[in-house]
């Protein structure tokens, strides 16, 4: 075998490790503040090509060091390809998961009286999505999450705000502020990759000593979609919250059946 075609693999392998430490580049430093989002969607939109073809190189390599017998170098390959593959599917993973919602970013169990921020503001203040409600997405919330609404817990306000906090926690949420006497506590979660900032705010409010009702709020700092994360957060949240503390389910309206008509 000549020497072009036992090198040919491992250069393939290495054209394909650039192409992926490229895209990784191209998010890593966005999450590093080195340029905007606009950089790294116009990179994966105009060049999506290159990491596909790094994965055909990478797989090919793989192969062609297998038939070498060249084990650990066709690994190395093989694991270059596939990530090369992952970085090719992310963008169509991701408006394959846009496509399933509508777009916004912005939901809470109170339409009408949402909870507001109020330690996150400054971190906030340069964010494309401002910290106000929305109410153009209220609509679109409502048809498309109706299931997201106030729980009404029946547990005094200090244990539901005990409650309340372990839910946080184990979402692995990273706490800006809790104030017992407001009834409010604000987190922010970190989304994975590309760094994306969701910031939470929970308003507990006492209900005759007897019951509390907790309301939630989840908004993304940027994107106009969230591809449904924040529904899912808060759906998390409640769904802890509910299984520590109960909930008070509202009563249903039945409407009397018309009276007959009697003879006259």
């Amino acid at each position: 075998m000549s020497t072009f075609l036992r090198k040919a693999p491992l250069a393939a392998t290495v054209i394909a490790l650039l192409i992926v430490i490229g895209f990784l580049s191209l998010i890593y430093g966005y999450r590093l503040g080195f340029w905007g989002l606009g950089a790294v969607f116009g990179g994966f939109s105009g060049y999506l090509w290159l990491p596909a073809i790094g994965a055909i190189l990478g797989v090919g390599s793989a192969l062609a060091l297998f038939v070498q017998r060249n084990a650990f170098a066709g690994i190395a390959a093989l694991a270059v390809g596939a990530a090369a593959a992952a970085i090719t599917y992310l963008p169509i993973y991701m408006r394959g998961e846009a496509s399933k919602v509508p777009p916004i970013h912005d939901i809470t169990t109170d339409v009408s009286d949402p909870p507001a921020f109020v330690a996150i503001l400054e971190e906030r203040k340069d964010a494309p999505n401002p910290p106000e409600y929305d109410d153009g997405q209220t609509e679109q919330q409502l048809e498309a999450y109706p299931d997201i609404k106030p729980l009404v817990m029946p547990k005094p306000l200090p244990e539901a705000w005990d409650i309340a906090m372990d839910a946080v926690r184990a979402e692995g949420l990273k706490i800006k502020a809790a104030v017992p006497s407001e009834g409010r506590i604000e987190a922010t979660e970190t989304v994975p990759l590309f760094g994306f900032k969701d910031d939470v705010v929970i308003r507990l409010r006492d209900a005759h000593g007897r019951a509390t009702v907790v309301d939630i709020r989840s908004k993304s700092r940027v994107g106009q979609s969230d591809l449904g994360y924040n529904a899912r957060r808060i759906r998390s949240l409640l769904n802890f919250m509910r299984d520590k503390g109960g909930e008070i389910e509202a009563p249903t309206l039945k409407l009397d059946a018309e009276p007959e008509q009697q003879d006259i």
